[in-house]
């Protein structure tokens, strides 16, 4: 074999291994997974920080319970809005159009009703944590898991009132939460059969309810519910100050330990409905030293969804979003899909004895 043919073989086999390796370079990726990247929208700093705090280790809390290989499908990016929709906005078409996120969870109902508007118009799948109807209204690519303010309403009323109380007093604050309850109460409640003796609104962020225990207690109702968010325990120290020994109902803003510590005693043995997250809270307790804060349980659920769907091979929009719309188990407890973005949850009946929550029934 002369130089020239040995040169000639030699070029040959150098192409033959060029196209081997880019071939199986070419397949090696087109198996590589995919990645789903998960925006998540809450306040991280300013006043409401400590929620985002909260809630982001309630994220890692949900995360902890996944393989290392699982979680190489998803990244997460937290972005700041320190509780205000102006910067929802803002934030959410960043990592819209910046960060390129498959999916969105927002924390709060003024929070999630901005980026909602924001998400739908981007088809991008989103999970808003809140109880605003407004959230999933009227929009595909949107669910919302937070019980809505007539289911709430509804199981008070089915749960608490049962028919044993007759005149019923309620005391709320002026925020979107309270309000959408509120509106709720005063439409079921007269058609069950209660008289509203009492229905007393005080300004968000008041915490001097001495006019309002004196109002309440001129009443004479049956039992009081408060939906007060999140001065609930200094409403309910107040009123135990001032000898108002009425019971307290309500929904998951007695969940607040904060609040529970600042009612000294006032809101203990108190009953409320929320979901059956007590295993949650017991697992956050354990890792943390620490109580979550109201919604923890429903974003580890979120991102618990998310991090299941992406283990599969499509994690396309439209994947994603038919995925979420189905009925699932979570550590709230049951999910029901309504059909409209919207899930009911499984209510019980529940309270703070002083050291730990309690299902009562």
């Amino acid at each position: 074999m002369n130089k020239k043919t040995a040169l000639i073989l030699f070029l040959i086999v150098i192409v033959v291994v060029i196209i081997a390796v880019s071939k199986n370079t070419k397949q090696a990726l087109n198996t590589e997974k995919p990645v789903m990247k998960v925006g998540i929208v809450m306040p991280m700093t300013g006043p409401a920080g400590v929620l985002g705090e909260a809630s982001k280790k309630a994220v890692e809390l949900a995360l902890s319970k996944f393989s290392a290989d699982q979680l190489t499908r998803v990244e997460v990016i937290y972005a700041d809005d320190q509780f205000d929709p102006k910067q929802t906005v803002s934030v959410t078409q960043k990592l819209i159009d910046v960060d390129k996120v498959d999916a969105l969870i927002t924390y709060s109902s003024p929070s999630s009703v901005a980026a909602s508007y924001i998400a739908e118009k981007a088809s991008v799948p989103m999970i808003g944590l809140g109880n605003s109807t407004d959230i999933n209204g009227g929009k595909q690519w949107v669910v919302r898991y937070m019980l809505g303010p007539e289911a709430q309403a509804m199981a008070i009323e089915k749960l608490l009132l049962k028919g044993k109380y007759k005149k019923v007093a309620i005391i709320w604050n002026q925020s979107d939460g309270p309000k959408s309850v509120h509106d709720q109460l005063v439409k079921i409640l007269p058609a069950g059969g209660y008289e509203i003796v009492a229905d007393e609104s005080v300004t968000k962020g008041e915490n001097d309810f001495k006019t309002s225990v004196a109002k309440l207690r001129s009443a004479k109702p049956d039992v009081i519910i408060a939906y007060i968010s999140p001065q609930v325990g200094v409403f309910a120290k107040q009123a135990k100050d001032l000898g108002l020994n009425i019971p307290l109902v309500s929904g998951p803003v007695f969940e607040i330990v904060d609040q529970l510590k600042a009612a000294q005693g006032g809101l203990d043995n108190q009953l409320f409905v929320s979901n059956s997250n007590i295993s949650f809270i017991d697992d956050y307790f354990a890792k943390y030293a620490s109580y979550p804060t109201i919604a923890g349980d429903y974003i580890s659920d979120a991102i618990t969804q998310l991090v299941q769907i992406a283990q599969g091979s499509d994690i396309s929009n439209n994947a994603i979003n038919d995925a979420l719309r189905k009925d699932f188990s979570g550590v709230s407890g049951s999910y029901i899909y309504n059909g409209d973005g919207s899930f009911d949850v499984v209510q019980v009946v529940k309270k703070w004895d002083g050291n730990k929550f309690v299902i009562v029934e």
